[in-house]
């Protein structure tokens, strides 16, 4: 429990310092992106904005997610962190979806861009950016790869601004902008829908990506003394550990405390480290999904 409090403890650091150093530089891209006249730089602006919201709304379900279980809510508040990757998930599609529409406009009509302002700013968005991602990198929770995804998407942003400044200064190309505008919020639009996708099959306790259900009642009937097993559910808690709950079949229920040992023992070996099963002598006839 001291390392599971101590590895929250880092990563809530992490999305703290992440934060303000966003924060900061979000102002600094939004004062560059007006002066320059560049939408890549205010899109980019734009999301540096979301992004401190993003990691707000993450650092704040980490603190959530950090208050112990009492009776009321038994599996504690670990899903906080599931409801604010699903925000910032559709944050990020309601992003992409104005930039697309910013940069149509700026195609029909191309403002002038001052292509050293842009690069400039650019760069020093992609330095922060950086440090940022290495900040985040290796987070397990989807909360915080929902923040990672938003700085990653901002990345590839300063990444798009550099290069247009670059194209800009030396060609005068002023559709480069909105062009590369486009490519960015393609990129952010499939990170989002990523985010959306995914935390909806863990709200819904879908059965978690790499986990063979039958694979797993394949190797249960091996098992000694085990005749069948159904019944079964497969999902993550809260906390990221695997849970399972089953009605097991035996031949004989004098063994039941030997069957138990070794059941856990091959889940265990699927990651499933939280598993409640119901033991039942001879085949269970069922009626919907109740047991007689």
């Amino acid at each position: 429990m001291s390392g599971h409090h101590h590895d929250h403890d880092h990563s809530h650091g992490h999305l703290n310092a992440a934060l303000v150093l966003t924060a900061l530089f979000a102002v600094l891209e939004l004062i560059g992106g007006l002066l320059s006249g560049s939408l890549a730089l205010l899109a980019d602006a734009g999301h540096m904005v979301s992004d401190v919201v993003a990691l707000g709304i993450a650092s704040v379900a980490a603190q959530i997610a950090s208050i112990p279980a009492h009776k009321g809510m038994t599996y504690g508040y670990g899903r906080a962190k599931i409801i604010a990757a699903q925000i910032n998930g559709l944050a990020l599609c309601f992003l992409a979806g104005w930039i697309v529409w910013e940069a149509f406009g700026r195609i029909v009509s191309p403002p002038q861009v001052d292509g050293s302002i842009m690069s400039a700013i650019a760069f020093i968005g992609l330095m922060v950016n950086l440090v940022v991602l290495r900040w985040l990198h290796g987070g397990n929770d989807l909360n915080t790869k929902a923040a990672y995804w938003h700085v990653l998407g901002d990345t590839l942003g300063s990444v798009a601004a550099l290069i247009g400044g670059a194209v800009i200064l030396f060609t005068g190309w002023m559709l480069i902008d909105p062009l590369l505008s486009f490519l960015v919020s393609a990129l952010l639009a499939w990170g989002g829908w990523r985010l959306i996708r995914q935390t909806t099959f863990e709200l819904m306790e879908a059965v978690p990506n790499g986990v063979n259900r039958d694979e797993i009642i394949e190797s249960v009937r091996e098992i000694d003394g085990i005749c069948d097993m159904h019944h079964v559910h497969i999902w993550r808690l809260p906390s990221g550990e695997l849970a399972m709950s089953a009605h097991v079949e035996c031949e004989a229920m004098n063994n039941w405390n030997t069957i138990l040992k070794l059941l856990n023992g091959c889940v265990a070996g699927f990651g499933i480290t939280h598993a409640t099963f119901q033991p039942e002598e001879g085949p269970c006839h069922t009626e919907g999904d109740n047991c007689h």
